[in-house]
């Protein structure tokens, strides 16, 4: 059976109407998809700035975390050198002294000559090293107040903006990063609060840490190096004293025995280290002295002591000069107290086919963490212990945005 013209004039409009329709359909479903993917595009790159952003504030606060652990080991270290050299000096004195008396004795005399030479020669390669080793540690405290310095430098906000943008820019390159003005269509509410976020968040990361020296913290870091030598009792036998600028004082220190024989004759030894309250040119003082006593019938009491040998060094003398510990960073009383704060990473591109105006924006958030590991139980701090930039427990994880003042 034949189509009349009549027939195909009808079919063909709505054939085009149909193909029109699909077009259509194809052309909005594609930018439906499009904008789709770029929104998603976005939500992953925010997610993945912010948290790069988190890890790499992380790793420069575990940084000044290692360094401080590190310059306290090494002035203790400075320490213990100390009272080592004042203690083989005490030893060569006592040594002398024994030499002298037994000279005349055969053998015996030749023997105590030969440990006494034996002694001076330890005690004069001593003293030789310890100047070398107290100014290559001089040197690496400087090198490690710059690392510091420049650790606090990678915390500013445009150093954390740049680190957000090149993680940002992997996903597109017109992202933007954290950047107010881009704000423009977003409702007043949420632009204001997002504005008041970045803007909170640019002057919090000036003062996540502070610069200070051991002389103006209010003893803050000498107490940090007084509770790691009383955490080692064989460390705290040897640099134990008074936190003083003065001279030791015997009585005060670790290295103390004494001995009395049928209640006729007694012997003290006695040795103390000072930490003074600034690592300065003379931090370290140490001591060391071996006195002995005799009952005297007469009065039917100990007489007075003796002193048979003895020994000093300082820091300053060994090494000419000792500069201890210039600056160091530390946590100022809110980061000890929170323990944790906030990087804001809101990310804005355009949205294609639309005014200039018209954006795409995500805010994703990154918090840095104080925690203590759960594993770490033996010479760990407690989990409760506040923050602090001497134990590298710093780590980084994403975070729900909470905007302020947003109904």
């Amino acid at each position: 059976m034949r189509r009349t013209s009549g027939q195909n004039g009808q079919v063909l409009p709505v054939l085009l109407a149909v193909i029109s329709i699909a077009i259509a359909a194809l052309l909005m479903s594609h930018r439906t998809g499009r904008a789709i993917g770029q929104e998603s595009t976005l939500v992953n790159a925010a997610d993945a700035a912010a948290y790069s952003a988190g890890n790499w504030a992380a790793r420069q606060l575990n940084l000044m975390a290692y360094t401080n652990r590190a310059m306290v080991a090494n002035h203790i270290a400075v320490g213990h050198l100390v009272a080592y050299i004042s203690w083989l000096r005490y030893a060569e004195d006592a040594s002398d002294q024994i030499a002298r008396y037994s000279a005349y004795l055969p053998y015996v005399g030749a023997a105590t000559r030969s440990a006494n030479d034996l002694l001076r020669g330890v005690l004069t390669a001593s003293e030789r090293a310890s100047w070398g080793y107290i100014n290559t540690v001089d040197a690496l405290h400087g090198l490690m107040t710059l690392s510091q310095l420049q650790a606090r430098r990678a915390l500013a906000p445009d150093v954390m903006a740049s680190v957000m943008r090149r993680v940002a820019h992997t996903y597109d390159e017109d992202f933007k990063v954290n950047r107010g003005g881009e704000l423009t269509a977003i409702p007043a509410p949420y632009k204001n609060a997002l504005q008041a976020t970045l803007g909170a968040y640019r002057v919090a990361m000036l003062a996540r840490v502070k610069t200070d020296k051991p002389g103006t913290d209010q003893g803050y870091f000498n107490r940090i190096v007084s509770r790691t030598i009383k955490h080692d009792r064989n460390l705290s036998r040897w640099i134990q004293g008074r936190q003083t600028n003065a001279g030791p004082r015997f009585g005060t220190g670790g290295r103390n025995w004494s001995r009395s024989i049928f209640s006729l004759i007694r012997f003290r030894k006695q040795g103390p280290t000072n930490l003074a309250p600034r690592p300065d040119a003379g931090g370290w003082r140490s001591a060391d002295r071996l006195q002995v006593g005799l009952f005297d019938f007469d009065k039917f009491e100990w007489g007075n002591w003796r002193t048979l040998a003895s020994g000093r060094a300082s820091a300053d003398q060994l090494a000419g000069n000792y500069d201890g510990i210039d600056r160091y960073t530390r946590a100022p009383k809110r980061l000890q107290d929170k323990g944790q704060f906030t990087i804001p990473a809101m990310l804005t591109s355009a949205i294609p086919g639309q005014s200039s105006t018209a954006i795409n924006a995500h805010l994703s958030v990154a918090k840095v963490i104080y925690e203590i590991p759960r594993g770490c139980a033996y010479r760990c701090p407690k989990r409760s212990a506040k923050a602090t930039l001497f134990n590298p427990y710093w780590r980084a994880s994403l975070d729900a945005p909470r905007l302020p003042r947003v109904p």
